[in-house]
């Protein structure tokens, strides 16, 4: 009996050894190609990027100052020091396709343009969610809606926003927003999506 059960096991071995060694190649190969592009990015010279889509801040626009909340105050504090920042969503780009694109002296400065949009995206929210709180639902329906505007990836932007088109019958709003949201390629899309349309 023993000596049936050999030939399965060898081809059981041989397949393995041969699935892994293909494994082992196709993981050197991607391995190569990343080295490959990651020093072709090194080698990029230095791009013009004052013509990029900095997002502005529309302060103007926004009830800075308008209510005496402390909450309030210390978020529209970050956003007028955001506001004189240069700012840049670059969400699902990595460093290399940057480097590539604008040249590696470029990254220090795109990279610290991101941190600022997702300051800006988090302050965004909180800031729509506590005029939402405070019963000022549209000034906060116009923060939200930059946030949205910037395509920020925080989900609590768009279901407080779907929350507050819901409760004040803009159905059409709420529907343009599911399909901003549906053709999105945000990391939570699939959640924001059912809890908008639940």
């Amino acid at each position: 009996m023993p000596l049936m059960i050999l030939p399965f096991v060898i081809i059981l071995l041989s397949l393995f050894n041969l699935f892994r060694n293909r494994s082992r190649r196709s993981m050197k190969e991607s391995q190569d190609a990343f080295w490959e592009k990651e020093q072709r990015a090194n080698q990029t010279r230095k791009q013009d990027i004052s013509h990029l889509d900095y997002i502005q801040i529309p302060l103007n626009t926004f009830p800075i100052g308008k209510y005496g909340d402390d909450k309030l105050s210390e978020l529209e504090q970050t956003l007028r020091t955001l506001s004189s920042r240069k700012i840049l969503n670059l969400s699902g780009i990595s460093n290399t396709d940057l480097k590539l694109q604008y040249g590696a002296a470029n990254l220090p400065v795109l990279s610290d343009c991101d941190t600022q949009f997702t300051t800006l995206a988090r302050t965004l929210s909180a800031y729509g969610e506590q005029l939402a709180a405070l019963g000022h639902w549209q000034d906060a329906v116009r923060v939200l809606e930059f946030g949205v505007a910037c395509k920020t990836d925080i989900s609590k932007n768009y279901t407080l926003l779907g929350t507050l088109y819901r409760e004040h019958n803009q159905s059409d709003k709420l529907n343009e927003l599911i399909e901003i949201v549906r053709s999105s390629d945000m990391l939570l899309k699939n959640a924001t999506l059912k809890q908008l349309t639940s």
